[in-house]
């Protein structure tokens, strides 16, 4: 009995696919004759890839890892190309940020998603773009990674295009197409790394399953190592909106329903964010440590130019929109150092993000669904009309500017860390530079933050929302769990350090302080 559960657990990672996909497709055909049924099977598809998922993160610990591999395709000589799925303290939390997330969108879609045409369809797309968002973090094949890259644009189009919330579909059509254009683009920019790769190499897996270690690229000349990193970093910059990269971001953000532009920021993103730290940086670290000025100031300039938008937008929405590509810029900024308390930093802020994007998100949600509008003009003395939702984003707000003792203080001091040891090891003045303007960033993100939160919930209450109140308690509810986990991770960061750090020194050799 004992071993039939180990099994089972070992495939975890597959069965999480096909939970999801199966799950998607009941969702499709039994929304079709019930909105209920098909609300209830998206549900329980996502709380059954959380509790599979949950059951891995317990078989890891200490640094452990569960690995699958299938054939699939072979010649005379043996296999051309696996499937390979690996779990580990790195990719299990992100796979249960973005099921997590996953799930609660749809339930958030259960009060704010009202009217909506094709229900199964809508929440089986749902499922379906979690899924190849699933299928990324636990590739360890580079075409794998790709496939399931390039396959979660898919579900994500058909949900802007179709459930976007401009009236014209022209305009709905366009700003999908502009998304569609963008990512995949940046999924075939990286796609041409993993050809020069395969042409250096002979071999597309980023981990060798029976060994555990990372692919050697030590064959590769310097030059062409240099060139295949920065390629994937352009790849994965688009997808994760840098600046100047971010040209789709706006526009999509801003057209996306709400539960789905949860999605796209809290979980999409974070997945070209992993391909960084899962691919570009054990692989190609040492080669692009050459540049690690040059991208710290790509990240500096993120920062900045989303955190001064940020605070220009009359509307709350954008504002958020704004500031998920400046906080970004944090990620990346981290990544750049190329030290290994600087990614370690990177690492822990890429769910801390994932996790308080979607909480303002939410928040955003919830406002607008009980006062019918996201403009900051029209809103203001909300606090004694919504105490608890006021609560909560409040929380979210110091939290996102960096305030002890809440989950990003702890990420975003690592990153700092990791700028100021590369500034030491360097001497480079220039680096310093940077990583004291990054300090000054957070400033501004504090100074957009506060004024959202005077603006919303202080000051006269307009005459129209006399008769508002909190929001559903489907929504607190999300709000709240979001807030808790905001507190204690931040109180207590090594509940999620623990998984991660064992798997982040792997690859320590390869970074400055490793």
């Amino acid at each position: 009995m004992q071993f039939d559960l180990i099994l089972f657990i070992d495939s975890s990672m597959v069965l999480t696919l096909l939970v999801l996909i199966i799950g998607g497709l009941l969702t499709l055909i039994a929304g079709q004759r019930s909105e209920t049924a098909g609300k209830a099977l998206a549900s329980l598809s996502l709380i059954g890839a959380i509790v599979l998922n949950v059951l891995l993160l317990l078989q890891v610990q200490n640094g452990g890892s569960v690995s699958q591999s299938y054939v699939w395709l072979s010649g005379d000589l043996g296999p051309i190309m696996t499937l390979g799925f690996l779990a580990d303290g790195l990719s299990i939390p992100i796979v249960l940020l973005i099921t997590g997330l996953g799930l609660f969108s749809v339930m958030f879609s259960f009060v704010y998603m009202e009217n909506l045409k094709n229900p199964g369809l809508y929440y089986s797309l749902m499922v379906w773009f979690i899924a190849a968002m699933v299928g990324v973090i636990y590739a360890t094949n580079l075409m794998q990674f790709f496939l399931f890259y390039e396959v979660m644009l898919i579900p994500a189009f058909i949900l802007v295009y179709l459930y976007g919330v401009s009236e014209d579909s022209a305009k709905r059509a366009r700003n999908a197409l502009q998304f569609w254009i963008w990512t995949a683009a940046g999924g075939l920019v990286s796609l041409i790394a993993v050809f020069i790769i395969f042409s250096n190499t002979g071999s597309l897996e980023i981990i060798s399953l029976d060994t555990m270690t990372y692919l050697d690229t030590s064959s590769i000349a310097t030059e062409t190592a240099k060139l295949i990193g920065l390629i994937f970093l352009l790849g994965f910059g688009i997808k994760l909106g840098l600046v100047p990269l971010h040209v789709w971001a706006p526009p999509v953000y801003g057209e996306a329903p709400m539960p789905v532009l949860v999605l796209l920021s809290g979980a999409m993103t974070k997945t070209a964010a992993y391909g960084v730290i899962r691919i570009v940086i054990p692989l190609f670290g040492s080669a692009l440590s050459t540049y690690s000025t040059g991208l710290m100031v790509i990240s500096v300039i993120t920062m900045f130019y989303g955190a001064m938008l940020a605070i220009a937008q009359k509307d709350l929405k954008m504002m958020l929109a704004y500031s998920s590509i400046s906080q970004l810029g944090y990620l990346m900024f981290g990544y750049s150092t190329m030290t290994l308390i600087g990614v370690s930093g990177a690492a822990f802020q890429l769910i801390n993000h994932g996790v308080l994007a979607s909480l303002m998100f939410f928040c955003a949600g919830a406002i607008k669904l009980k006062t019918g509008t996201m403009k900051f003009d029209k809103l203001g003395g909300l606090a004694p009309k919504m105490p608890y939702l006021a609560t909560i984003a409040v929380i979210g707000s110091l939290a996102l500017a960096g305030t002890p003792p809440l989950s990003a203080f702890a990420g975003e001091w690592m990153i700092f860390a990791g700028a100021a040891q590369l500034a030491v090891t360097s001497g480079a003045i220039e680096v310093l530079i940077l990583t004291v303007l990054a300090v000054v960033a957070t400033g501004l993100t504090a100074a957009y933050y506060l004024w959202f939160v005077r603006r919303v919930f202080s000051g006269p209450l307009p005459a129209d929302l006399e008769n508002v109140s909190d929001p559903p308690k489907t929504i607190l509810f999300i709000g709240v769990v979001l807030t808790i986990f905001v507190v204690v991770v931040g109180v207590y960061p090594w509940l999620l350090w623990r998984w991660m750090h064992p798997v982040l020194e792997m690859f320590a050799g390869l970074l400055v302080g490793g």
